[in-house]
């Protein structure tokens, strides 16, 4: 429950503190008469998360928007974009993945001790701007934190220049812990309370039929009349 509190309290600040951290150097000259002139000079990068229900790239998924399962692919896309008055030779950007998700595929190479993915951008022109999909993998679920059912993780993106300028990103999701299904037993009693055994239901035996095949033996019955009939008047007449 601490790692989930301190987690929405990190993503809550990085909201408000994102557009200060993403944002490039800004060069400001004086004018003539007080007041300052400023642009933005160097690189500027945008770290954003596929939102899993409509597929959208968002900065941060809280925990009231729709949330990742564990083992559940999760795409990101780094922008990396030039805001200066000229070209950029080479920008070295390092993606840092949280604890609770593996890389799976991105340009660059990919530090598993670090958990961090590097590339380069070469050679990007004045205002110009360029979009990289990094694709993970959320750990299983025996593999998330177990005194937790949303956990809340940051992936922080850096943007470093040839000439020293410096940009970061982050971009939050939420992860739904599964929990397991609850099996109810039930236990079947072999006696009742007064300790007797209680005895299977009887089986039940079928008894014939009283159909056509029963004819023939109806039909012995004025058979047997007659013959009584003949044996008693026999008996008299010896008589």
């Amino acid at each position: 429950m601490k790692r989930v509190i301190f987690s929405s309290f990190l993503g809550i600040s990085l909201l408000f503190l994102a557009p200060l951290i993403a944002r490039a150097n800004v060069s400001c000259q004086p004018i003539y008469g007080g007041g300052q002139n400023c642009e933005q000079t160097g690189i500027v990068i945008n770290k954003t998360v596929q939102n899993p229900q409509n597929g959208s790239y968002v900065d941060n998924l809280g925990v009231n928007d729709p949330k990742y399962s564990p083992d559940q692919s999760v795409n990101f896309q780094i922008q990396v974009t030039n805001s200066g008055n000229s070209p950029i030779g080479q920008t070295t950007v390092n993606d840092i993945f949280p604890q609770d998700v593996n890389f799976v595929s991105g340009p660059g190479s990919f530090n598993s001790t670090t958990n961090t993915l590097s590339f380069e951008v070469d050679n990007l022109n004045v205002n110009e701007t360029r979009t990289f999909t990094i694709t993970g993998q959320v750990v299983s679920n025996n593999n998330l934190p177990q005194d937790s059912g949303i956990i809340c993780v940051v992936n922080q993106a850096t943007a470093v220049t040839d000439n020293g300028d410096q940009a970061q990103d982050n971009a939050q999701f939420c992860i739904q812990k599964q929990t397991a299904p609850t099996t109810t037993i039930i236990n079947q009693t072999t006696t009742t309370k007064g300790g007797l055994t209680v005895l299977p239901a009887p089986k039940i035996v079928a008894t014939p039929s009283t159909g056509p095949e029963a004819l023939p033996l109806l039909a012995l019955l004025p058979t047997g009349f007659i013959g009584f009939l003949i044996r008693k008047k026999y008996t008299a007449f010896k008589s």
